[in-house]
């Protein structure tokens, strides 16, 4: 509803948290029939909202491809043919993330973050990834959920030309009056508050990492969007941009002006 009103564009997605942990590496994943049951609910619930511009079902399944099919991606599969069986005016993304594995999925994405310890040296590698990729190069997320480098033949389907954006990227941790954190620290302690890769020693330094990400996306031709994470920290995620009871933590006109560039797709 407030989506609509304020004319925020989301998408809408689904709580698939669960379904991990029943089999081995390569079939833990088996999201079920209720899985299906009540995404369909929820689509049936929100169908007429007219701020979602897309839909998609699953968020980071992280499942190696095998020589056989799995459960996770027959329920993939399910779930994106219902979606589109149910709304043939929306744009469906199979999953977020990671494990693609529709091979017409409407719309191709990654999850990228900058985790080294170094943000400079990780921003080197950031580019080499997002700066331009030619047609014939599948996108794909490139680490694994443990950071092991990972390619789109042992995790996704491959890229085949479909609209493509990076849907979470950034997730600077900023926390006004604390000190900041090193990379090691948000690894493995994150039940206090975390972000991603090394915090921001000032705020300036935020708006400097802001830009210089946002800048390597937008200036990517064969990129359609991109979606920064995150609008508000989410209790110990304190990587947003607002806070969690939305009270803002920078300067608005600031980020929308580093945004305002044109695109490497638009020229």
């Amino acid at each position: 509803y407030h989506a609509d009103r304020m004319g925020y564009l989301v998408w809408g997605e689904f709580a698939d948290w669960g379904c991990s942990g029943y089999g081995p590496g390569h079939d833990h994943q088996q999201p079920g029939i209720t899985y299906a049951a009540q995404w369909l609910e929820a689509i049936e619930r929100d169908y007429s909202h007219p701020s979602i511009i897309g839909w998609c079902p699953l968020n980071e399944t992280a499942q190696q491809h095998h020589d056989r099919i799995t459960t996770l991606d027959d329920a993939t599969r399910a779930m994106f043919l219902a979606t589109k069986a149910m709304d043939t005016t929306r744009p469906v993304l199979d999953t977020s993330g990671y494990a693609h594995r529709v091979l017409e999925t409407d719309v191709y994405d990654s999850h990228d973050y900058i985790e080294e310890k170094d943000f400079e040296a990780g921003l080197v590698k950031f580019m080499e990834r997002h700066e331009g990729t030619p047609g014939w190069k599948a996108f794909s997320n490139p680490h694994a959920p443990s950071g092991a480098s990972t390619g789109p033949k042992t995790w996704s389907t491959p890229y085949r030309g479909q609209p493509y954006f990076v849907s979470e990227f950034g997730g600077f941790r900023w926390k006004v009056g604390d000190d900041a954190k090193s990379a090691t620290e948000n690894t493995l302690n994150r039940k206090q508050s975390w972000g991603y890769g090394a915090d921001p020693q000032t705020e300036e330094e935020f708006y400097q990492r802001f830009e210089a990400t946002c800048r390597v996306l937008l200036g990517n031709p064969s990129m359609f969007g991109y979606c920064y994470t995150q609008l508000t920290d989410v209790y110990p995620e304190e990587n947003g941009v607002y806070t969690f009871d939305r009270q803002a933590k920078f300067d608005g006109a600031r980020l929308r002006a580093i945004q305002e560039h044109i695109a490497g797709i638009e020229k």
